[in-house]
């Protein structure tokens, strides 16, 4: 089926997706055709405000159609994210040299035949905490050669530099009995090597080995064989950054000394419990990105109930998000940006729902209790990365506006009492009310913010630091992990290192330069990942947001405010702040309000004119074609370089 698919689309995956799609449809909808229709919540009624003030506003029920909207779209969503997302079998064990060893030397005898067109190298991490002198990672200058009679050897390759979880593969043709190893570092460490011939690896003995009754023998280093593929590609290697967050997170999974962190490390112990579960490999690194991107989908979904009501304004939405290129590429690699954009959808919502309600007519305890959910959110947000903190002042805003509008209502109330005016008893008694409660509600709600919003996320910083072992030869406190951030804050702000797929704002909000990830050039077909948004989003997202932002300002639109704010708080940083090196992926949490803009604006379309919604119908409709024509570049399917290249509509785009 890869081939035809291949032969007819130039997407090896095209067909059997498409195919799954159908079949995972359609069982969806046998189910919930068996499914009884949700009984109705009935929203309890809230004590009367006077005209002057507003109200709070009841929370819309979710019904049959909206839970058959939200599954069937993250089901299919999910299928995409984790179609081939990564290999569960990978070389685990590693090799390292003894640590009082000088030059130290592994001899490999080929059992069977002797020639072999090439070399296979891979390297993970050694037991930093076995040399506290040194963090055991990577090659220097390691050298093979090879010999017949052991008395003459011939260097055929040097390993050096390289990136860890990635295969270096030397091509030539060799014909020897013998094959050593020679390590000259106490750094080095050697997970798998393997010598192909033609379409099969050669089998392999350890010959030599002075170390052989040491923790670390040589026959670590051949013992995963039928682990190593012929072909490897991204589905069996690290690219990218994952070369620093999944070795971070088996330092974690297995107690090592960390080599490095330049973030907070919530995300990285998320990957780390899958690796601890699941073992090491690309398949258990990836694993929580795709979960976290799949549990976005439901939770968009509730957002937009939340701002819209209708099922027609959600189901726009979540489909926006699962045919965005960003968040699938995203998605599917084992980064911290899936971790992060998750909690700052979760620490919006709950204070969506609190901008939706007042303490004039809600229980304090029940405003309270989403500050609470709201803040927690937000430190788990800022745990795992720190651009959530500009998201975090957008809850201030949102948060001050409502006591603000709060304010208001408490004066205007002590105008017309102190007036004396005429007014049916039970708005004099409301009046009252609002006079009485709102100091008395206000200082709890500011003392309790500081809890929330302050302490807790402060408790949930330094509680994410406990399973890590970050500081060589010490441990755990407050104080080591406040030396620990000031050097990720140094190494961010004097970060000057250039990069050739940086980008800036503006070239986000247009789509002008993705990030490109990898590429794998092979026989039959290629593979390339790059990230960036789907077109359509960002070309109907600029003039949805200052669609939103004219309303909020003119029509005082409560939904509109909330997506200006969610928007210029993750993006605005960006611009006026940041002045290093950065990337269009730093534009995935401002996507999530872009598709909030656009879902405003059709309903507002479709408010206007109904005859809107076949062109709203047409939009989406080339939206999901780009996202399926793109497919083999945001999730690196197999395709050809002539079809890279037609997609290369811009002359800042590349993907190989």
């Amino acid at each position: 089926m890869s081939q035809l698919s291949y032969a007819l689309f130039r997407n090896t995956e095209l067909i059997g997706i498409l195919l799954a799609l159908i079949a995972l449809s359609a069982a969806i909808l046998i189910v919930f055709q068996h499914i009884r229709p949700l009984p109705q919540k009935i929203t309890p009624q809230t004590r009367k405000l006077p005209d002057f003030a507003k109200p709070s506003q009841p929370e819309p029920t979710m019904n049959r159609e909206d839970y058959l909207v939200m599954v069937l779209l993250t089901c299919m969503y999910a299928l995409v994210s984790f179609w081939k997302l990564g290999t569960p079998v990978f070389p685990n064990t590693t090799w390292q040299p003894s640590i009082t060893a000088g030059a130290q030397d592994i001899v490999l005898a080929l059992e069977d035949e002797t020639s072999f067109d090439a070399i296979y190298a891979i390297y993970g991490e050694g037991d930093n905490n076995h040399n506290p002198n040194a963090y055991q990672i990577g090659w220097h200058d390691m050298k093979i050669s090879g010999s017949n009679d052991r008395t003459s050897w011939q260097v055929i390759a040097i390993l050096n530099e390289g990136s860890v979880y990635k295969y270096e593969i030397i091509e030539g043709n060799w014909d020897y009995r013998f094959v050593k190893i020679t390590c000259t570092s106490k750094d080095d460490t050697l997970s798998e090597i393997a010598l192909r011939n033609n379409d099969h690896f050669v089998a392999l003995e350890v010959f030599e080995d002075a170390y052989k009754n040491s923790s670390y023998p040589a026959s670590l280093i051949i013992d995963e064989q039928e682990k190593i593929p012929l072909v490897p590609t991204y589905y069996e290697r690290s690219y990218f950054d994952e070369i620093y967050h999944s070795r971070n997170a088996w330092e974690i999974a297995n107690g090592q000394t960390m080599y490095a962190t330049v973030h907070p490390l919530l995300g990285t112990n998320i990957i780390a419990l899958s690796i601890k579960l699941f073992g090491m490999s690309p398949f258990a690194w990836r694993l929580p990105s795709a979960l976290f991107g799949v549990a976005m989908m439901p939770l968009m979904y509730l957002l937009l109930k939340l701002l819209f009501g209708d099922v027609t304004s959600c189901a726009i939405g979540t489909a926006l998000l699962a045919g965005d290129f960003m968040h699938l590429t995203t998605s599917r690699i084992g980064t911290l940006e899936p971790f992060s954009v998750f909690f700052i959808l979760l620490m919006f919502y709950p204070m969506l729902k609190y901008c939706r309600t007042s303490f004039y007519d809600t229980n304090l305890s029940t405003q309270l209790r989403l500050l609470a959910f709201s803040g927690i959110a937000m430190g788990l947000a800022i745990a795992t990365k720190w651009t959530a903190c500009y998201s975090a002042l957008g809850l201030a805003i949102l948060l001050f506006t409502n006591l603000g509008q709060r304010f208001l209502e408490y004066r205007k109330a002590c105008k017309i009492l102190a007036r004396g005016d005429s007014c049916e008893t039970w708005q004099a008694s409301a009046m009252e009310r609002i006079r009485n409660k709102f100091w008395n509600n206000l200082v709890v709600t500011l003392c309790y913010c500081f809890l929330f919003f302050v302490v807790a996320p402060i408790v949930i910083y330094w509680v994410a630091y406990i399973p890590d072992h970050c500081w060589k030869g010490d441990h755990w406190s407050i104080a080591n992990v406040w030396l620990k951030n000031i050097q990720m804050y140094t190494y961010h702000t004097t970060l000057t290192e250039r990069h050739p797929y940086e980008s800036t704002w503006y070239q986000w909000i247009l789509d002008l330069r993705p990030m490109w990830y990898y590429i794998y050039r092979g026989k039959d077909f290629v593979q390339t990942i790059a990230c960036f948004s789907n077109p359509l989003l960002t070309l109907a997202g600029l003039p949805a947001i200052l669609f939103c932002s004219f309303d909020a300002y003119d029509k005082n639109d409560g939904a509109a405010w909330f997506i200006v704010v969610g928007y210029i708080t993750a993006l605005g940083p960006w611009i006026l702040f940041v002045d290093r090196s950065v990337y269009a992926y730093h534009f995935y949490p401002t996507a999530m309000f872009t598709i909030m803009a656009i879902v405003y604006a059709c309903k507002r379309l479709m408010i206007a004119n109904r005859k809107w919604i076949f062109a709203i119908a047409a939009y989406m409709f080339a939206y999901f074609f780009l996202f399926f024509l793109f497919l083999p570049i945001t999730a690196g399917f197999g395709t050809s370089l002539e079809y890279i290249h037609s997609l290369e509509w811009l002359d800042s785009w590349y993907f190989g």
